[in-house]
């Protein structure tokens, strides 16, 4: 049987700035799901290289995503700005990035993330 190919999200939480990880899992070819989040400390996630790669294809979120460790936030949604990710609650229409300040509209769907090894 093969392993699953997991890997890890960098984020920040849209209101304490604080990091996360966000583990998403390859269910099909090209169809991601994210499944967990944990909080983690940016330079550990720098160490352990969670911003080396990129996956790209459709991206869903499993009913038994936690969300955001720091705030609970159901969603993520990823800059258009930066392109970094952060937690989002799913509803509101403007998000102002933690990463880079920028404030924009939410429109669209993901296409492509900046991702690590969970080893």
């Amino acid at each position: 049987m093969a392993h699953p190919k997991v890997v890890i999200v960098m984020a920040r939480c849209s209101h304490s700035k604080q990091g996360f990880g966000i583990r998403v899992e390859e269910k099909s070819s090209q169809h991601w799901v994210a499944d967990w989040a944990f909080a983690i400390k940016e330079a550990a996630a720098k160490r352990e290289g969670y911003d080396r790669s990129e996956i790209a294809g459709s991206f869903e979120i499993d009913a038994a995503y936690p969300g955001c460790p720091h705030c609970e936030e159901s969603s993520f949604v990823k800059c258009g700005s930066c392109g970094k990710v952060a937690c989002w609650d799913g509803k509101r229409t403007t998000h102002t990035c933690p990463w880079c300040g920028c404030k924009t509209e939410i429109s669209g769907s993901i296409k492509n993330l900046s991702v690590g090894k969970d080893l």
